[in-house]
């Protein structure tokens, strides 16, 4: 995500589907820059599919929570957990 704005905010992670994903996220958002928030598989995807949500709130002089979709469609090809 890109911050648009002049101020600096800080990155929260607060919700996110754990039973499928570990999450890395950056800390903070300064002006103008972009951030990176990182979903990992940690097991196989269920073959009838999820929708779930990973929802994001950024703190600064005011606060403003995102939710974005996390979909896995039916009929697309089944993702693994990464080989320890």
């Amino acid at each position: 995500m890109k911050n648009l704005d002049v101020l600096e905010y800080k990155i929260s992670v607060v919700d996110y589907p754990h039973e499928f994903f570990k999450v890395k996220a950056d800390k903070k958002l300064k002006p103008g820059k972009s951030a990176e928030i990182k979903l990992k598989p940690i097991k196989e995807f269920p073959a009838e599919g999820f929708k779930k949500v990973l929802t994001i709130d950024l703190q600064g002089k005011e606060n403003t929570r995102v939710t974005v979709p996390v979909i896995y469609a039916v009929g697309a090809p089944p993702a693994s957990a990464p080989k320890k």
